[in-house]
């Protein structure tokens, strides 16, 4: 077999064929690397209920919440602050690397 990937749909794994990948994704399994972390999720043949959904859903909105009232505006500006600070230290930087006119006439 080549190019073999593992798959997991509850408490059960299979090595199946990269060709084949899709076709078990549509079933509901998971694609999954050697250490059990998900690869790709699957695209199909699960069922979530009402209380999964709606948990999701409270999450969700918290989290859009909590973005909206978030200090980003304080954090735009110390991101503009630092940036104008790596350019002014790249300039320095820059200038350092130029040879001196006392070591170009040494030469």
């Amino acid at each position: 077999m080549s190019n073999v990937v593992k798959i997991r749909k509850g408490n059960r794994i299979l090595n199946v064929e990269e060709s084949r990948l899709s076709s078990f994704l549509n079933q509901g399994y998971d694609q999954i690397d050697d250490n059990g972390t998900i690869v790709k999720r699957a695209t199909g043949g699960r069922n979530v209920t009402v209380a999964e959904l709606n948990e999701v859903i409270e999450a969700k909105e918290l989290l859009e919440e909590q973005l909206a009232n978030s200090d980003s505006a304080e954090l735009l500006k110390e991101n503009k602050a630092l940036k104008t600070k790596v350019t002014k230290l790249e300039r320095e930087l820059e200038e350092l690397k130029k040879p001196t006119d006392s070591n170009a006439s040494g030469k």
